[in-house]
């Protein structure tokens, strides 16, 4: 198929799978159909309440209700093997069959839902398996439904959620690269105020979605806005919702060492990354072991390179970590 596709429709479609990548793939907003144990099993999910969501999931019937329960088995496997894509091939196997499963007899604006994080997922499940092709053709799903729903709030509160992203990352890689910019004419004009506002209408809510954005909020206020502090509300608004979510600690401690605001709190948030049976937490564990080390008072400097070397070379020795290798240089 590739071979057969124009030159215009391969740079579109590649266009479409850039910019779907770098705005939804890092954290990757999650679309909830209309079913009264999606919410249950997500605020489970986000308590790391692993066994209770699993039990919730497990009440309802996989044939009569094939469509809820591979969605909410999907968003289970998601948070208990973080991250996903460094999952062995048995666990990716049965992630990619719940993943894939259909069901087109749901009402329109159910399917809609489905259809939206499917394709989502898909194309996160593809780019980490390099396969990019099938990446941008999940990723050319999403847009072109979003991209209908940009003038005015959806009255979908998923459906705004994935608007607000486009219309603030839109606006933010035009003006921070200018050969990413030079694509851009193939998507609509995003607007990074309205893209806030949104977000902001979102993180208010009721709807299970609002945690979601609560994550984009601290993200970008933290790392693309330079508002440290408005960063760390939002970071400890979420955390105070979800107080044993390990990755949700990553925003708190991450605004908290920007703001200079370390306590004995953060620095149990820190010994409990620390204390994970998974080497993902550990390594931001040892991360922010080492910057709170640095902004210590009364610490030395021989301190201060020890232990932010020993952070590195436990990092790299367990599979590396690009974010958290630039906080530490």
């Amino acid at each position: 198929m590739k071979s057969i596709l124009s030159l215009k429709g391969l740079i579109r479609s590649s266009a479409i799978f850039i910019f779907l990548s770098l705005i939804l793939l890092p954290f990757l907003g999650r679309t909830q159909i209309n079913h009264p144990l999606t919410a249950p099993v997500l605020k489970e999910l986000y308590h790391f309440n692993f066994e209770a969501a699993d039990s919730l999931i497990n009440q309802l019937d996989s044939a009569n209700n094939a469509v809820q329960f591979n969605f909410l088995k999907t968003h289970y496997y998601r948070w208990y093997y973080l991250p996903i894509h460094q999952a062995d091939e048995e666990v990716l196997k049965v992630y990619q069959s719940y993943l894939s499963a259909q069901n087109s007899n749901l009402p329109e604006q159910q399917a809609t839902y489905i259809r939206l994080n499917n394709a989502l997922l898909q194309a996160e499940f593809h780019y980490n398996q390099a396969n990019y092709y099938k990446s941008f053709q999940y990723g050319s799903a999403v847009y072109e439904v979003v991209r209908n729903y940009l003038d005015v709030p959806p009255k979908e509160l998923e459906i705004q959620f994935l608007a607000a992203l486009y219309h603030y990352y839109y606006q933010y890689y035009v003006n921070e690269n200018a050969v990413f910019g030079a694509v851009m004419w193939f998507f609509k004009t995003g607007d990074k105020p309205t893209g806030l506002q949104w977000l902001k209408e979102v993180a208010m809510s009721e709807n299970i979605v609002a945690t979601e954005a609560l994550i984009y909020l601290s993200h970008i206020y933290l790392r693309l806005e330079n508002q440290a502090d408005t960063a760390y509300a939002y970071a400890s608004s979420l955390h105070q919702v979800y107080p044993e979510n390990l990755k949700f600690y990553e925003l708190q401690i991450e605004t908290a060492l920007a703001t200079k605001q370390l306590d004995s709190n953060i620095n149990q948030l820190i010994e409990k990354l620390m204390e994970s049976e998974q080497v993902y937490f550990q390594k931001y564990g040892k991360c922010y072991e080492a910057l709170a080390q640095v902004q210590k008072e009364g610490s030395s400097v021989a301190e201060n390179i020890k232990a932010v070397k020993a952070a590195i070379s436990f990092i790299a020795d367990n599979g590396g970590g690009n974010h958290l290798l630039s906080l530490l240089n």
